[in-house]
């Protein structure tokens, strides 16, 4: 469904990347994966998504990067959670699942512009970078859900808006 004027709307979707995939086995994440699961599927049907754009990254090298931080001892923990046990194999996101079950085109629109969080010319190259990306795989779409770092659900939002879509927020949890 597109906004009343025509334009493709993008429903962005901003929220904290450990709740993107069943990456641990930690049951309080598990519990709001499951939310994030139902808001998944809500907003496909609901809205008649054509297409996720997702920033997640690549399946293998999430899982190698949660793996390598289980080796960091109390770091580890500080950064990843504690009593937090990687899967034991990479694992697709919970958006991409769904997209697949319901023949919905999933493209993933992580970048690799590395944004230095204090400097904020560094976040917006990174922003528009995740936006342009955006654009260009989801451009005929008319009704697109987008899942983004919440960081980044404002300057993504505003730069599609800029790009004419119609807009929508929300925050998750």
């Amino acid at each position: 469904m597109t906004a009343e004027s025509g334009r493709p709307i993008a429903i962005i979707v901003g929220t904290r990347h450990e709740f993107q995939r069943h990456q641990d086995t930690m049951p309080d994440r598990e519990k709001v994966r499951a939310q994030f699961d139902r808001l998944v599927r809500e907003i496909i049907k609901s809205r008649k998504v054509d297409a996720v754009a997702e920033e997640a990254g690549d399946d293998k090298a999430v899982w190698e990067h949660l793996k390598a931080g289980e080796t960091l001892g109390e770091l580890g923990e500080w950064l990843f959670g504690k009593g937090s046990a990687t899967v034991d194999s990479p694992v697709p996101t919970v958006a991409r699942k769904i997209a697949d079950e319901y023949g919905v085109k999933h493209e993933d629109v992580d970048v690799k512009v590395r944004a230095n969080e204090d400097d904020p010319k560094s976040i917006e190259k990174r922003d528009e970078a995740m936006t342009e990306k955006i654009l260009k795989l989801c451009g005929n779409a008319k009704s697109v859900l987008v899942i983004v770092g919440d960081a980044h659900r404002a300057s993504v939002a505003e730069r599609l808006k800029k790009a004419g879509w119609s807009v929508e927020c929300v925050q998750f949890p």
